[in-house]
Formats: C-alpha cells, structure tokens, sequence
C-alpha cells in the first residue's frame, strides 16, 4: 500500500504538507494551489488510499459508513435514476450495509471533469453508470485511488453490472419473424455507448438471416417529438414497413400518434417492441399497450452494490462482470414468440 512519505518524496515536500492536503487543509494552512495540484495527482496515479475509517461518516449512534459516489450523467437518462437509486436503497436498507449514496452528476463525454481528486479521496466507492466512448477511454487510461464499478459497460479494467445486449437485439427479430413480417426497421437515437450497436447490429442481422428484408435504420434525437416526426416520415416514405424495434422506450411512446394518425392496426398491420426500463407503468397503459425488452433497472443497481462491498472488504478481488438476463413483455403492439410448428419445445 502506498504511503504519504512515498508520496511526499515524490512531491519533494514534507509528509506533513502531503497529510494535510490530503485532509482537506490546504487553504487553512496556506499551502499553494500548484502544489495542492501536484499531490493530488501523485496521489492518484500511485493509487493511495487512506483508512477508510479515516474518512468515514458517523451515523445514528456513531456507527461507521461508507461513502458511496454515484456518476450519472445528465441527460435525457436521469429519468431512470429513480428506478437505479430505489435498487440501490432497497439492497442497502435488506442488508443493513453501512452505505451513504452521494450523486454527482456529469455531461456526456466530460466525467474527467467531474471525476475530481479531491471528491474521489473523499468517498469509498465509485460506481459510473452511461459512460460514453470517450468516457470509457478516460476511465481506462487512468487508476484511482478507489473501487471502480461501472453500470453497463463492458471494462476489462474495472468490474461492470451489463444488460445481455445481445439477446436485446436479437429476440425482438426472431418474435417478428416467428409472426411473418418482412420489412423490419429500426428507430434509435444517436448511439451513446458501444452496446447500442451491438443492440442494433445483431437485430439488423438476425432479421436478415431469418429471410426478411434488409433492416432499415432511423436515426433521430431523444425527445418524443422527433421521434413522432422520424416516425412519420418513416410510414411515408417506406409504407411497406411492418415491424420496428425502438431503442429507448421514449421513442416508441412518442412516436405512438404518428400510428394512430395513419390508421394503422396494431397488430394487424405493424408490431412494435422497444427497449424498456423505467416507464412500465405508462407502456402498459398507452395505447396500444407497448410490448418491451424489459431492463432490470433495479436489480442491476442492487447488483452492483453486491460488487463494490465485496471490494471494500476484499481488496485485490479479481474484475467481474455479470450479465443479467433481459425479459420480453408481449402487449398489445406485439403478440409473444410463435414457436416453427416442428418445434418440440
């Protein structure tokens, strides 16, 4: 375990200036920002990590807690964060596990921005949930001085909760074809991390090794206005189309006006599935009900609670990634799977 009098060599300042800059005492003792700076960076690249009771939180009755940092990112995904904290709560409070959950939000694309070393020093666990690309590079090229658990995304360097983004875009292709459409099409927005185009490759190559047409891809931005718009324009300009896979339930919710203004029958002359993991309630009752590939929201975030305490109390565990299984839910605007009629099962 790395010291603060290796840290302070490294520094070349005095072990004493490295504890109290590590404590949070910098301005009270007037030591400089550029050498703050320096030691902090230090810190984190020799991966230094203090005692954890050191920087513990006292609850009822003074007992220790851990401090847990939650990263999620800003965008039209903060809607699902209710869904990942109520998981995270409800392991916490069945377990009895001595967790405080802080959140700290970021931009797509800058969680090298909001992953501060002076914030990092002050918690035990980290768990980043809708990394991008480029944030995945960022959390790849580094270390850090705690656990790192990532929230679906794949890490060859940090243990991951994932959804099965294979059979997400696989199975709504085999229930189309077990129904006999032909024209399938796909709307998604802009992919965000590398499982939506896995999602979306596997859909598009299933349907065609199962003798449909080439899938056809429609790209649009996140609110349910354009989604209505892009699907409109979809039933105008390819009225052939008779199955679309939505990438994100919003989608699909929004685009359900566009149907009823064109007077199709669900599921006579379209079906649809999307992916679904926070707006079950709404899905069930629109009209027509949504079927979904339904995301265990919850149970994932509860999962990965289960993998940051086995690192706080077992360091040095090896990287872990669980896949957790996905589930369809057959509704109105899609019957379930039809087995081939030689099927045995």
């Amino acid at each position: 375990m790395v010291t603060i009098k290796e840290i302070a060599r490294e520094a070349n300042v005095s072990p004493t200036t490295v504890s109290l800059i590590l404590n949070r005492k910098s301005k009270e003792r007037k030591i400089s920002p550029k050498t703050e700076k320096r030691v902090l960076e230090i810190a984190r690249r020799m991966g230094y990590l203090p005692n954890l009771q050191a920087v513990g939180l006292k609850k009822a009755g003074s007992q220790f807690a851990h401090r847990i940092l939650i990263f999620w990112v800003s965008d039209s995904r903060t809607q699902t964060m209710i869904h990942f904290f109520r998981g995270i709560e409800d392991n916490i409070a069945t377990n009895h596990l001595p967790f405080e959950v802080l959140l700290q939000s970021y931009r797509a694309g800058q969680l090298s921005h909001a992953m501060r070393n002076e914030l990092l020093l002050s918690c035990h666990g980290i768990i980043v949930c809708n990394a991008s690309e480029s944030d995945m590079e960022f959390l790849d090229s580094n270390s850090f001085p705690r656990p790192v658990i990532l929230y679906n995304r794949y890490s060859d360097k940090y243990s991951s909760v994932v959804m099965d983004d294979r059979t997400i875009g696989s199975i709504p292709a085999r229930i189309f074809a077990s129904h006999g459409r032909k024209h399938p099409a796909v709307v998604s927005s802009p992919p965000t991390f590398n499982g939506m185009h896995i999602r979306q490759n596997l859909f598009a190559y299933t349907c065609q090794s199962l003798g449909m047409e080439e899938t056809l891809i429609c790209r649009t931005d996140y609110s349910p206005k354009s989604s209505y718009e892009a699907t409109a324009r979809l039933l105008r300009e390819h009225p052939e189309t008779d199955c679309i896979f939505y990438l994100r339930e919003e989608l699909a919710l929004g685009a359900l006006r566009a149907f009823t203004e064109k007077g199709v029958r669900f599921p006579d002359d379209m079906e649809l599935i999307a992916i679904g993991d926070y707006n079950q309630e709404i899905s069930a009752v629109s009209f027509p009900s949504l079927s979904v590939m339904h995301l265990q929201l919850e149970h994932a975030a509860s999962e990965i609670i289960n993998l940051l305490n086995d690192q706080l109390y077992t360091p040095g565990c090896s990287v872990t990634s669980k896949v957790l299984p996905v589930t369809f839910i057959p509704r109105e605007s899609c019957p379930a799977y039809i087995p081939p009629a030689d099927c045995t099962d």
